[in-house]
């Protein structure tokens, strides 16, 4: 089961701020880069775990590196505990939070149908065309943040769900605005033990696989919990967007930056299923590189007065053509995005 593309207007909506607000945003991302780059190196792939080396290109003072093992796009320095900490847990988790969360129920629920209703209705056409009924399995979303996915699969009529969160802020949001306790907290420490132990037939990570200081150690625990199935993953790719980004690094990086310090590919994901037994059931690509590519020249002639003239015009010819362009790219596999369902195959 293949699927390619996702309209845009949604997400234009929902990210209007990436627009209005770069310049702020960019200063929060050099300042996150600048910590990034103060810690250890990174001296192994983060997928495969392969010797890295050499430097392929810089952006914002960070190196990044190609495994040539593997294809993963790996940052130069490792996801330490203070780094991850200021990124995600409470004090330093604060402005993260507020990027992922709603001010007002009527707008979590609107991002919620918006974003993450497909997301769980794919997920439940993905399941329903291995031949299982989706309403009678149960599931786990790890790193479930404010609750959004957890929410999106309960609209879907899914019923059996659990939500793992670091974030006391966000769970809490999650809670709140589900009326329940849908989402529980744990230390940052505990979630490869939570995954080698957690009862679901379905374990979720929405954006999480590239955020964990431990991917494959979190991997190789559902790997050993026969209770998990199915693992439905959604990952930032190594794409156009990345090459965007760094021509364009006066506009507030999307892409790879802040917790994003290493990106999958293909390559890095086929690598991923084999070591870990795992077969690709679903596929769901789509992105915002074009989104990312409209932007980005948006905001430069925003920014001067002399082609700040041209803004308008260049509106009008790009907006009606993102999602054809984008489309074109997700089908030769070159989104900045994939979701995918895996079946973890074991024997006996």
């Amino acid at each position: 089961m293949q699927k390619y593309g996702k309209p845009s207007a949604p997400l234009l909506s929902h990210k209007s701020h990436f627009f209005d607000e770069n310049e702020a945003l960019l200063q929060r991302q050099r300042g996150l880069a600048a910590l990034y780059a103060k810690q250890p190196g990174r001296l192994n792939c983060k997928a495969c775990d392969g010797p890295i080396s050499e430097v392929s290109f810089s952006k914002l003072d960070v190196d990044y590196l190609v495994c040539p093992r593997c294809g993963h796009l790996n940052g130069a320095h490792e996801d330490s505990d203070a780094f991850c900490s200021e990124l995600y847990v409470e004090a330093g988790g604060a402005a993260y939070a507020r990027d992922y969360s709603s001010a007002d129920r009527d707008a979590y629920r609107k991002r919620t149908d918006d974003i993450y209703v497909p997301k769980a209705r794919f997920l439940a056409d993905a399941l329903a065309a291995k031949g299982e009924d989706p309403a009678a399995l149960s599931y786990a979303d790890f790193g479930a943040g404010s609750g959004y996915f957890v929410s999106a699969l309960r609209a879907t009529g899914l019923a059996d769900i659990r939500g793992f969160e670091v974030s006391q802020t966000q769970a809490a949001l999650a809670n709140e605005m589900a009326g329940e306790a849908v989402v529980r907290t744990h230390d940052l420490g505990d979630t490869v033990s939570l995954a080698g132990e957690v009862d679901a037939k379905v374990v979720s990570l929405i954006g999480v696989l590239e955020h964990l200081q431990r991917p494959r150690e979190l991997l190789a625990a559902l790997k050993d919990n026969a209770a998990v199935s199915y693992l439905y993953i959604s990952v930032p790719l190594f794409s156009p967007s990345v090459f965007i980004e760094a021509a364009f690094q006066d506009v507030m990086q999307r892409h790879l930056s802040g917790g994003h310090t290493h990106l999958y590919s293909e390559s890095s994901l086929d690598w991923t299923c084999r070591e870990f037994g795992m077969s690709r059931v679903a596929e769901w690509w789509f992105g915002g590189d074009v989104m990312d590519l409209y932007r980005s020249i948006l905001v430069r002639l925003s920014a001067s007065e002399k082609t700040a003239g041209a803004a308008g015009l260049w509106t009008d010819m790009m907006k009606p053509a993102i999602d054809a362009m984008q489309e074109a790219l997700d089908r030769k596999h070159l989104s900045s995005e994939v979701h995918m369902l895996l079946q973890f195959e074991r024997g006996g």
